[in-house]
């Protein structure tokens, strides 16, 4: 299939056939896929989502290696507590590079993370560490990067 289609087709088929077996059997999406995957059929999580904060690599137009540091709030009892850790380490990171950096830092990079003028992924980190700090999280917020 890969040699008639490119990826954003086969994503595209992937899913119309797992939704169209989805209904055939009439059940709801994410059941389906946990029947697919041998999974039990009674006890559902939601995932731990993880947000991008700050951008780099090439799109970023900053010295940063990692194109993505993102944040994962593991220590949330709820994914709606989740976001909400999330979103608080949001806004105290711009507040952070707000400090750092001057407000033309704050700007938004393509991916929705900030894209501060950082030099390096340790000046990166510590401004992220102290954000979630600020948050009041440390401890409940892990950092993930791409």
């Amino acid at each position: 299939c890969k040699s008639k289609l490119g990826a954003n087709a086969i994503l595209a088929v992937s899913m119309a056939v797992c939704r169209a077996g989805a209904a055939a059997s009439e059940m709801p999406l994410y059941q389906y896929i946990a029947k697919l995957g041998g999974k039990p059929l009674d006890n559902f999580v939601m995932p731990v989502p993880a947000m991008n904060v700050i951008n780099g690599g090439s799109h970023a137009g900053n010295r940063l290696a990692c194109q993505e540091f993102m944040i994962l709030p593991v220590g949330a009892t709820s994914f709606m507590e989740a976001m909400v850790m999330g979103a608080e380490v949001y806004h105290n990171l711009k507040s952070c590079i707000k400090k750092k950096y001057g407000q033309d830092a704050c700007n938004v990079g393509d991916e929705g993370g900030f894209a501060p003028s950082v030099q390096d992924n340790d000046e990166a980190l510590d401004v992220l560490m102290d954000a979630i700090k600020k948050a009041g999280h440390e401890g409940k917020v892990k950092i993930g990067t791409d």
